[in-house]
């Protein structure tokens, strides 16, 4: 090798040695076709690999790819003797791939096992170069290559050794922003040659540059780029020219395709030049919006990112304030970055350091610039008018499609028909703009809001409309007239109670406090996020929240109470307005729903094209058949055109939402709100769905069991006090050690129940948690305000009156530390009146407090009597309390107060169920839908209550999951920890454990091994410092999948870590739902496939389902509904495909012979007999309980293609066979000319016409039958009364047609008298199509549809030559060939046969194949 060549490689490993921990000896993967190459090639491969990465190396191949060095090539003799060099590496899959493929899924998405990957595979390279820390060989001209280390991978390493510096993101992105500039001004200056026809096409190469940003909106949830364009008015000129050249059909694609506008009317510029800005999701243009340049005189300074230390953006005199507004998002460009941001990521350059607005206020001409960047502090949407709606809904390309097929009908002189379609077109319209309209005037009257507000503007109060505020201003939240909060707000002075059952869906009012100087509240609140972390979120009023409370107090901040005239205030700082704020969040939502990923959607489409295709097949028929018959050319293109409007029923698109429609309102009826009509459908497959525990299986609103003390003579747990009086006299001891002053001695735990809280009072009533509401009324104490100090200004304070006390026996709560879900804990500081003793309560999780508390308070049998309640499905709640020094209690931090604590008891809670909640996860047990809990409660307190509630089935043994503390840290502080430091006890306390790796059942007693209870059927339950470990170390293993397979309950979880558990079930392929109070699962809720919120409110932010129902049996409900939908979607795309192909097939016979329907004909069939069929259709009810099996989503399925081709056969031959068999009747007469050699003036009327208009009018009733399939997802047919009398009156109408002496309604549909034999047998033949249709859609069509399947795959393999190595691959020969007998391939012994290799699907999902793997129920 060359020396140059060795020192770039020694570089690159280098790099991946100092970035990615790759050592010696390198771990090399080694591709099929690049050990074929080299043995091709003739190179020695061990030797060049290790040449090439300047080390020993270990050298791995797959058992797919022995497979095909020795099937493949003509080098395989010198292929396998190089391979036999290599170890073995176990295959990830089941069923056998290709060599290059299965190198990719060893690898896998991160490449965590450090793999250097040695390939010839140009897609497989391309795919792995997007994984940073990839090291790729292959081989160049007969040269082992390392490739360099890309571009990508060395930015994101030294992003990494940046954030281990401590450097801000938005520091990081002016330093990558200047390197580029740099480099661009580098590449400038370095001489260039361009030719003539390059300087004709881009005359300057610095103009493209800096034209487009990726910006990523988090609170939507997706990605868009940005690109600079200029209007270009030749664009302009050729763009109106080219509509009207083609009589505004150019206007109309432009309108369908935003794109095409932009791309023919624009040209790219830089983005600070830019006067039009083009929004786009990947290749699909999102909107082209108008940036606006106002003004700026130097007062507006800004800040953007989320960082501390923030890379200011100041706009001077000479800037001009460049914005664009966009789906209610505005951009700002900020000229030090060169990029539009998101005014949602503005924060004060003040605020940064700590600092709220002035005590003055700000001032006027502050205030008018970030008017001009944040507009109106109001949620205004503007209403379209009723012109605009129906130009936009016009242009629809249903209704344009409808248009042009009316201006066909009108040529053939169809008057009637098309002035019918017209009509009913124009009343569709109108329901859809009054629809849309009241819709839009719903939600603004939900978004609108405006109140009287004052405001602090230059050391001036003054009142004025909430439309005026801007980010910045102090609002008095005192003021009487000011109930529903405008924007989100920051509390500096006083306190409020709130109501956030608007935003949350959860209807416990919450307590708000101002920040207190030195919290830096303000440094560590992001703007930009769509929820703040719970330290910052009980400072923060969310705009829509009603205040049910606003209490003037003292303000702790700096500056605020010394300079004011008013000493006592209740102010709050505006932190976002409008759009910006959660309720706008909210409502953007509401406007711009999430785009569905659906395969039900993008199969619609599909189906649509293919009858499209099918109507251009006839259309060239039809047209060299009209030829033939010597049709005129204006005749035969009317005609042909004319075709394709019946092979594509316009109503087709529009059919695939009614079904939805009327699930969304039978939800509504059952009280279950849809803000996402779209996630009902997708209702349809959800496999798995995960409940929160408290309020949603259980109560709200538990009962407290009682109070387990300790004895203070035994050093162990007393009887359980069920009683309030018997807690009187419980005060506890002092311990060796302790000073007398900050001892035990003194604590009380009757006083711990009554003090321990956040409560407030409002109107005389309790407000705050329910479960603290239940101890305080346990305790028998009663809670107060009252002011402990001369000063009637002075805020009052919660007392606590014990029952028949004297005055000396109240306690003061003097501090309260709420409950932080980080710390699973909550205390407060108490005293008595006269404040001369001091102690300090905690409350909290038992595992939390047990470790900050004295070793010598805790009793000895803690851990059996915790097991006995949390075993029994009781909610344990631990006491701890110690006494403070009264002058250094003050000055303590909340972690100097909860600590050295002294143990007082646990509270028992009754955690009762809900008694719709084990019914209801019986019947989705039933239906094969796995359910889990996850809550933030005690582990065995959840595995009680999933026993309890039949979420956990009975017989199966649960082991839970417990962390090795004490090996968590390795000496260096690297969190490296093997998997075996996660141990799984089985819950009752067997002798039985699980593997730690293989999470196999094992004993741990070999002595007294039980072979029944390790056969025995299990599950795990997880807590989520467990579930966190895993996550970091194990991640994509299979011990991590198998625990997603297995898990039943996820206890101690945070809210992110409940929203990280649906997200990875996601990734296992689950559709998954999520079902909880819409409080702390907000997050997890949103990243559910379905979340249900169980709330009061019609709509939240929380999730896309709000149900009234305050039990889980609205999951049951929303499943039925989602299934009764899809069926019912395929049904009625199936009936109206079939209604094409039929009305397809009679039209094409009587092309012909140059004739067609008559205006009655397809009046009667399009508006009287298809289309009150298909709302009838449309009108099933779900069926009443849920079956194992969930219905198809995709059009394109075996059984849906194999009914579809089946009806297509048997209806479009049974009208040929009575075309055929009325055609050789004696008294037959074919349709001829009226004048001779003028094939135009043959007559509509006839025998062929008769009979095919009579015969396909019965097939239109009896295929809407044979669709109109109940059960399992649907009720019978004979339940859908209006199907019933609509059927029956179709039938008994077509019949008096056919068989009476009725001669008006011959003459209205343009029908001759037939042999009155022969309607016998066209009745006869239109019953045995029905017998026929209706047999093969419920017992043939399914059964032939899979073998059906498999014969068209092994046709495609013939085709493709690719059959004799598929059986090759799958025969026993092969198999031994491949790898030794006793190695195990792909997780199977035994091959499968090539029939059922043809029954594969490739895109099956991961959790059913894992399911198979470890013996689950799917």
């Amino acid at each position: 090798m060359r020396p140059k060549r060795a020192k770039a490689y020694k570089k690159v490993m280098q790099f991946y040695q100092q970035n990615h921990g790759f050592r010696e000896p390198y771990q090399i993967l080694v591709s099929p076709e690049f050990v074929l190459e080299g043995a091709a090639k003739k190179i020695d491969i061990v030797k060049a690999l290790e040449e090439v990465v300047g080390g020993r190396v270990r050298l791995f191949i797959s058992h797919c790819g022995i497979r095909d060095v020795r099937t493949e090539g003509p080098n395989r003799d010198s292929a396998i003797a190089t391979s036999k060099q290599f170890e073995k590496r176990r295959c990830p899959h089941r069923t056998p791939i290709a060599g290059a493929e299965c190198t990719g899924e060893i690898v896998g998405p991160t490449n965590q096992h450090n793999y250097c990957v040695a390939t010839q595979d140009d897609e497989l390279r391309k795919k792995l170069r997007k994984i940073s820390g990839m090291p790729l060989i292959h081989i160049s001209h007969s040269v082992v290559v390392l490739e360099p280390v890309p571009k990508q991978a060395k930015e994101e390493s030294l992003e990494q050794v940046q954030v281990k510096m401590g450097l801000p993101e938005l520091e990081r992105k002016m330093i990558k922003t200047v390197k580029t500039k740099a480099r661009d001004a580098k590449a400038a200056l370095a001489p260039r040659k361009h030719t003539k026809a390059m300087l004709a096409i881009r005359p300057k190469d610095t103009q493209l540059r800096d034209t487009q940003q990726t910006v990523s909106l988090e609170k939507d949830g997706v990605e868009i780029e940005l690109h600079g364009c200029a209007v270009s008015r030749r664009g302009v000129f050729g763009y109106w020219a080219l509509v009207v050249c083609t009589a505004g059909l150019a206007y109309v694609a432009s309108v369908w395709y935003p794109g095409m506008y932009a791309r023919l009317a624009m040209r790219p510029t830089q983005l600070a030049q830019a006067s039009y800005i083009r929004v786009q999701q990947g290749d699909k243009q999102l909107a082209l919006e108008r940036v606006t340049a106002s003004p700026s005189d130097g007062s507006f300074e800004s800040g953007f990112g989320e960082s501390k230390e923030r890379v200011e953006c100041n706009f001077t005199n000479k800037t001009e304030l460049r914005a664009f507004s966009f789906r209610h998002h505005c951009f700002v460009f900020c000229p030090t970055f060169n990029a539009f941001f998101a005014v949602s990521q503005w924060k004060d350059a003040a605020w940064t350091r700590g600092t709220a607005t002035q005590v003055s206020g700000l001032s006027n001409n502050v205030v008018v610039q970030r008017m001009r960047v944040f507009g109106k502090c109001n949620i205004d949407i503007q209403e379209k008018s009723y012109l605009q709606l129906l130009w936009e809904e016009a242009l629809n390309p249903l209704y344009v499609f409808q248009v042009a097929s009316i201006a066909i009908w009108c040529v053939e002189e169809y008057y009637y028909y098309s002035a019918a379609i017209f009509v009913i077109s124009l009343a569709s319209i109108g329901s859809t703009l009054v629809s849309t309209k009241h819709t839009a005037r719903r939600v603004r009257a939900m978004a609108n809001y405006v109140c009287a507000v004052r405001v602090l503007r230059s050391n001036v109060w003054s009142d004025m409309e909430s439309s005026e505020l801007v980010p910045g201003d102090v609002v008095d939240l005192a003021e009487p007239g000011l109930d529903v909060v405008p924007c989100d707000m920051v509390l500096l002075e006083g306190n409020c109670i709130v109501d956030e059952s608007m935003l949350t869906g959860e209807s416990v009012p919450e307590s708000k406090v101002s920040v207190v100087s030195g919290d830096h509240v303000l440094e560590s609140i992001d703007v930009a996020a769509h929820t703040f972390d719970p330290a910052v979120s009980r400072h923060i009023v969310f705009a829509g929240t009603r205040i049910i409370r606003a209490r003037k107090a003292r303000s702790s901040y700096p500056g605020f109470s010394s300079n004011s005239a008013q000493p006592f205030r209740a102010t709050a700082m505006v932190l976002r307005t409008g759009f910006c704020t959660t309720k706008g969040t909210l409502v953007r939502s509401i406007l711009f729903p999430h785009a569905t990923k659906f395969r039900f959607y993008r199969d619609a489409m599909r189906f649509v094209w293919c009858l499209a295709g099918i109507a251009c097949i006839g259309f060239i028929v039809n047209t060299i058949n009209l030829h033939r018959l010597g049709v005129s050319p204006g005749e035969m293109a009317i005609k042909a055109l004319d075709l394709i409007t019946v092979a594509v029923p316009p109503a087709l698109p529009a059919s695939m939402s009614i079904g939805m429609v009327f699930a969304a309102r039978r939800l509504r009826k059952a009280g279950i709100f849809c803000i996402s009509p779209s996630r009902i459908n997708v209702a349809s497959k959800v496999a798995v769905v995960v409940f929160d525990k408290t309020g949603t299986l259980t109560e709200e609103g538990m009962d407290v069991l009682g109070v387990q003390t300790v004895s203070q003579t035994l050093g162990e747990f007393g009887e359980l006090q069920t009683e309030p009086w018997g807690l009187e006299n419980t005060s506890t001891m002092q311990y060796p050690g302790e000073d007398a002053k900050v001892g035990g001695r003194g604590l009380s735990v009757d006083v711990a129940l009554a003090t321990c809280h956040s409560l407030s009072i409002v109107d005389g009533t309790l407000v705050g948690d329910p479960l603290e509401i239940k101890m305080v009324e346990f305790s028998g104490w009663s809670i107060d305000e009252r002011n402990t100090t001369s000063d009637p200004h002075e805020t009052p304070t919660i007392t606590a009156c014990p029952p028949q006390s004297s005055h000396q026996d109240i306690r003061v709560i003097v501090r309260c530390f709420e409950f932080a879900p980080e710390l699973r804990r909550s205390s407060v500081v108490t005293s008595d009146l006269n404040g001369r003793q001091l102690a300090a309560y905690v409350k909290g999780a038992p595992e939390v407090i047990r470790d900050l508390c004295h070793p010598e308070s805790v009793p000895k049998n803690y851990d059996t009597i915790l097991n006995t309640h949390t075993q029994g499905g009781y909610r344990v709640i631990s006491l701890a309390g110690r006494m403070l020094d009264i002058d250094a209690a003050q000055l303590l931090n909340r972690k100097s107060i909860e600590c050295d604590l002294v143990f007082l008891g646990f509270l028992v809670f009754e955690n009762r169920l809900k008694p719709a909640t084990a019914s209801v996860l019986c019947e989705l047990r039933d239906a094969k839908i796995r359910t889990i809990m996850c809550t933030g409660d005690n582990p065995l307190t959840a595995v009680s209550v999933a026993q309890e509630c039949s979420l956990i089935a009975p017989g199966t043994t649960v082991f839970v999951s417990h962390l090795k503390r004490p090996a968590l840290c390795s000496s260096d502080g690297n969190m490296f920890v093997p998997l075996t430091s996660v141990e799984w006890k089985e819950s009752t306390g067997q002798s039985i454990e699980l593997d730690p790796v293989t999470l196999i059942p094992k004993s741990t007693d070999p002595h007294n091994a039980c072979k029944t209870e390790l056969n025995r059927p299990y599950c795990l339950a997880i807590t989520g410092a467990a579930f966190a470990y895993l996550e970091r170390h194990a991640q994509g293993t299979p011990a991590w999948k198998h625990m997603l397979m297995r898990g039943a309950v996820f206890a101690r979880m945070s809210p992110e870590q409940k929203a990280a558990l649906v997200d990875h079930l996601q990734q296992l392929g689950y559709i998954s739902g999520f079902c909880g109070d819409g409080a702390n699962d907000c997050a997890a809720l949103k990243t559910a496939d379905i979340g249900v919120s169980l709330s009061e409110a019609e709509a939240s932010v929380a999730a896309p389902f709000t149900s009234r129902v305050s039990d889980i049996s609205c999951v049951v409900q929303l499943v039925r509904e989602g299934r009764c939908s899809i069926a019912t979607s395929i049904a009625c795309f199936k009936y109206l495909g079939i209604y094409s192909i039929i009305q397809f097939t009679t039209c094409c016979i009587l092309y012909s012979y140059d004739v067609n329907l008559t205006n009655g004909q397809f009046l009667f069939v399009d508006l009287f007999a298809v289309l009150p069929i298909t709302v009838c259709l449309d009108r099933f009810e779900p069926f009443s309980r849920l079956v194992p099996r969930r219905p198809t989503a995709s059009l394109a399925s075996k059984r849906v293609i194999a009914s579809l081709i089946g009806h297509t056969v048997l209806t479009a031959g049974f009208q040929l066979a009575v075309f055929a068999m009325s055609a050789s009747q004696s008294w037959y007469h074919a349709p001829e000319p009226a004048t001779p050699g003028d094939p135009d003036s043959t007559p509509e009327k006839g025998d062929l016409n008769t009979i095919l208009f009579v015969f396909s009018a019965f097939q239109y009733v009896f295929m809407g039958v044979v669709f109109a399939i109940g059960p399992p997802y649907r009720q019978r047919a004979i339940r859908n009364y209006a199907f019933v009398l609509v059927t029956v009156s179709l039938l008994a109408f077509e019949l008096g047609v056919l068989l009476g002496p009725l001669p008006g309604l011959r003459s209205l549909f343009g029908l001759v008298k037939v042999q009155v034999g022969w309607r016998f047998v066209v009745f006869g033949m239109a019953v045995a199509n029905f017998v026929m249709c209706y047999f093969g859609e419920r017992v043939v069509f399914p059964l032939v549809a899979a073998p059906a399947a498999k014969m068209c795959r092994l046709a495609r393999l013939v085709f493709t030559g690719r059959l004799s190595e598929i059986a090759r691959r799958n025969s026993t020969k092969g198999l031994i060939d491949a790898v030794d007998t006793d190695t195990e391939l792909s997780g199977a012994r035994i091959k499968p046969s090539l029939w059922t290799y043809l029954g594969h699907r490739p895109g099956r999902k991961e959790y059913k194949i894992l399911a198979h793997m470890h013996g689950l129920s799917i």
